[in-house]
């Protein structure tokens, strides 16, 4: 299908200053066992010898499909680009989703919360991955969803996640959740910018490390240039021991 009948959307890696350094990438695709639903696992990351930094990537409730956004393709081929794993989960494939909405998301949560931790396990015994440096990028949905891992899961380090908010039966299950960075657009009107308020406020009566970036003028899915600069902020709080 051509790009005259359909939508077509870019899947390269973001546009990046030229002071950052640039690798070259390999790319493949894996497939694990999570309770006997198989679950694919795209991976990029750089070539070469040795263990690196790896990022667990959530897409939104729009899936990963040639008929939607490509954003999550994008941030990881861009991660991979300047030296980071990026691991991109296709938690609907367990429940054979193919887009969601709230009645799948309260129906399917704990299921996909399951595959996602099991895509870890997986991403542990890798040669390629640093487990003691394993962060979670969650975009709309997926960051709704990494909220849910990083409550449950100590494995996950650092959490940056875009257009999040928190699940109610979350409220008080946030003690040991890792440190977040939220970052969300001020005009979102699919996930109004209150929600990460309320999960920030969560996280401080937790007494948990988060913060928050507000983008003036964007809505839900950032532009390019802020996805950048999102991005870059992500891999700096990633990198942050403080």
């Amino acid at each position: 299908m051509s790009c005259a009948t359909m939508a077509c959307f870019n899947r390269g890696p973001l546009a990046l200053p030229d002071r950052v350094l640039q690798h070259p990438t390999l790319e493949s695709v894996e497939m694990i066992v999570s309770e006997g639903d198989e679950i694919r696992i795209d991976v990029y990351r750089p070539e070469g010898p040795g263990r690196h930094a790896t990022v667990v990537l959530l897409h939104g409730s729009g899936g990963i499909h040639d008929l939607g956004s490509q954003q999550v393709t994008r941030y990881a081929r861009t991660l991979a680009a300047i030296g980071q794993v990026a691991l991109v989960v296709h938690y609907f494939d367990g429940t054979g989703s193919f887009t969601a909405d709230d009645e799948a998301e309260r129906q399917h949560y704990w299921r996909w919360v399951r595959d996602v931790r099991a895509a870890i396990t997986w991403a542990d015994a890798q040669s390629y991955v640093n487990p003691r440096h394993l962060s979670l990028l969650g975009i709309s949905l997926g960051a709704w969803l990494g909220v849910g891992v990083g409550a449950v899961d100590a494995r996950v380090h650092r959490m940056a996640l875009m257009g999040a908010g928190l699940e109610p039966f979350l409220a008080d299950s946030l003690r040991h959740a890792p440190p977040m960075l939220l970052l969300h657009g001020a005009e979102d009107d699919e996930v109004p910018p209150v929600e990460a308020e309320r999960l920030q406020q969560a996280m401080h009566r937790a007494g948990r490390r988060v913060q928050m970036v507000m983008y003036p003028d964007e809505g839900h899915t950032l532009g390019d240039s802020v996805s950048t600069d999102a991005l870059l902020r992500a891999v700096r709080f990633f990198r942050s021991r403080h």
